[in-house]
């Protein structure tokens, strides 16, 4: 899959309709139960004073909630400037803009323009992009003590999932795919970049792991 054909497809996907309508939902509920439990996991191992990059980090929710309990700065890269639109609006309203950097882009190809930060955070970002290596070693690489990734389980029905959803982008024209990556291989893809797993939750239908640095 062409990754800048997939980015144009994402991008369209997660325009300014979903972007409204999300933050509407945000305002109303705040941060869903698996992003609430990834800031609580990695609170617990210390963001006092640390540095955040959340990459496809949408509202930015789960880096202004670290920024709350401590956390110093952040990075948010994403591809969609309708989110990007929408989460400095976010920050605004909490008053945390002056604490936030935002890029736009594509972080697994742009990553050397990009910080190393204390803590790495990619929710529901690996199941959006094509090459998982590349993505996920960008993001180990950059993660100074932390790293925290949420994919899809490898079950069957999450495989199955993946192709009917794939079969009616392609009906649609649109360049966008999903993956279910093995999750094994995210893992060891992790490990690889010198990475240790020290959590691991799930959280149907996602399986969240937290790393250390080596």
């Amino acid at each position: 899959m062409d990754c800048c054909a997939h980015n144009q497809g994402l991008a369209k996907i997660f325009g300014e309709d979903n972007a409204r309508s999300e933050l509407k939902l945000y305002w109303k509920k705040g941060l869903d139960k698996h992003a609430r439990a990834i800031v609580e996991s990695l609170n617990a191992r210390g963001v006092q004073g640390a540095t955040v990059l959340e990459v496809g980090a949408g509202l930015g929710g789960l880096h202004l909630e670290l920024l709350k309990r401590g956390a110093a700065r952040a990075t948010d890269v994403d591809v969609s400037a309708a989110y990007l639109s929408a989460a400095q609006t976010v920050s605004d309203k909490l008053g945390l803009r002056d604490r936030v950097d935002y890029r736009l882009g594509d972080f697994a190809r742009d990553a050397a323009a990009v910080p190393n930060s204390d803590v790495v955070i990619l929710h529901r970002v690996v199941c959006c992009y094509p090459n998982m290596t590349q993505l996920v070693t960008a993001a180990a690489e950059h993660a100074g003590r932390l790293l925290a990734l949420s994919f899809p389980r490898g079950a069957w029905y999450m495989r199955l999932g993946e192709k009917g959803m794939n079969f009616f982008m392609r009906l649609s024209g649109s360049g966008y795919r999903f993956y279910v990556h093995p999750p094994a291989t995210i893992l060891a893809t992790a490990s690889a970049a010198g990475m240790m797993l020290v959590e691991q939750k799930f959280s149907w239908p996602w399986q969240t792991v937290i790393f250390e640095r080596a």
